[in-house]
């Protein structure tokens, strides 16, 4: 059976879906998503969550991030890792005058990418040898969920010799010039080992998560209740919001 290991960008993810205004599709089974992209079904899937507490809007920690969104990933037997947000001054003059912050996410990139490098083989002793170590493959096939061009390295480690791992690299639906630029940066890396795929918001609908997510003890998390109104959520926003802006932001 292929074990599969899927990696997610979590806020490349959250951001791409904003864009393209499709946010309630974020609530994802990613194990489910990593299956049907790789043409999988009955492959083993190992999911690692990679994000950081949204200390910009501490509010949304208390009422959706921690209390909805992580537990129920944790409840599907998801591993979340997590970096940090860090408030620095932004280095323009007006700014500093106006004494204004800028938040960026640290350390969730490189934690994603060194997992990456990291699971693809596990070492253990060799008992028929003391003093001696056997690598052996961690995972088959890896999954990486993310449009940021900041993961093209570490892809091509995997895919590269000693590895030789298949990748298979998902781009989330996000806005036109976001897209095109994942697209123009990822699609010349396609080859034999790998697969690049854009996503999009079908895409989606088929690997959600049930609204009430179950774990092993019998408790219950439920999707947020405007999570669940996907189609009248896209048309409420197009009726009060401008078009989607067309930004370029990987993050």
């Amino acid at each position: 059976m292929t074990r599969l290991a899927m990696f997610v960008d979590g806020w490349n993810f959250y951001w791409s879906l904003v864009d393209a205004n499709i946010k309630p599709y974020g609530w994802c089974d990613f194990a489910l998503l990593a299956q049907q992209q790789t043409g999988l079904p009955t492959a083993t899937v190992k999911v690692k969550y990679f994000t950081s507490e949204d200390k910009p809007h501490p509010e949304k920690i208390a009422d959706r991030q921690a209390t909805i969104w992580w537990r129920a990933l944790e409840y599907r037997g998801f591993e979340i890792i997590k970096g940090e947000f860090r408030s620095t001054r932004v280095e323009v003059e007006q700014q500093i005058r106006q004494d204004q912050k800028k938040w960026r996410e640290k350390q969730t990139d490189i934690a994603l990418a060194s997992n990456m490098i990291a699971d693809c083989s596990r070492i253990e002793r060799d008992s028929d040898h003391p003093g001696k170590w056997l690598w052996q493959p961690g995972y088959d096939e890896a999954v990486l969920l993310s449009g940021d061009s900041d993961f093209v390295p570490a892809v091509e480690i995997l895919v590269g010799g000693p590895f030789n791992r298949r990748v298979h690299v998902l781009l989330p639906p996000s806005s036109d010039n976001a897209e095109a630029s994942a697209r123009r940066i990822w699609k010349p890396l396609s080859g034999q080992n790998i697969r690049v795929a854009q996503l999009t918001k079908t895409d989606l609908a088929k690997a959600l998560l049930p609204q009430v997510v179950v774990n092993a003890a019998g408790e219950k998390v439920e999707c947020y209740p405007t999570w669940m109104s996907r189609e009248r959520h896209e048309r409420e926003h197009q009726r009060t919001t401008p078009p989607v802006r067309t930004s370029n932001r990987q993050r």
